[in-house]
């Protein structure tokens, strides 16, 4: 074996070492960083669904105002179930829900 092969082996050996650790040093440096965008990343696409959903609820209420500003019969329904009124000789009957029965059970009925 050649002196300078050995010196050679373990320069380049050394060289690798150190870019390694340089590696690891960044990895670790970086890794709380890169789970605080992954965890906002999960934060937005959250907000993203919950904007999705009030925008269709926003919808539903739009139609809604249109309907009691420009629909008579719609807000006759709206009167009527609502708020039980009625038309002159009218009678109106309200029942009361049929209590499922986990609901007797609650209440000790059976």
């Amino acid at each position: 074996m050649k002196g300078g092969t050995v010196w050679a082996k373990l320069s380049h050996l050394l060289g690798l070492g150190i870019f390694f650790a340089g590696g690891a040093l960044l990895l670790t440096a970086f890794w709380p960083l890169v789970q605080q965008i992954d965890h906002l990343e999960r934060q937005k696409e959250q907000v993203q669904r919950e904007v999705a959903v009030e925008q269709g609820r926003n919808r539903d209420l739009n139609l809604q105002l249109e309907l009691l500003q420009s629909d008579p019969n719609y807000l006759s329904r709206i009167a009527r179930d609502r708020l039980s009124m009625g038309k002159k000789g009218e009678i109106i009957f309200r029942f009361d829900p049929f209590p499922l029965p986990s609901d007797r059970e609650a209440t000790g009925n059976r």
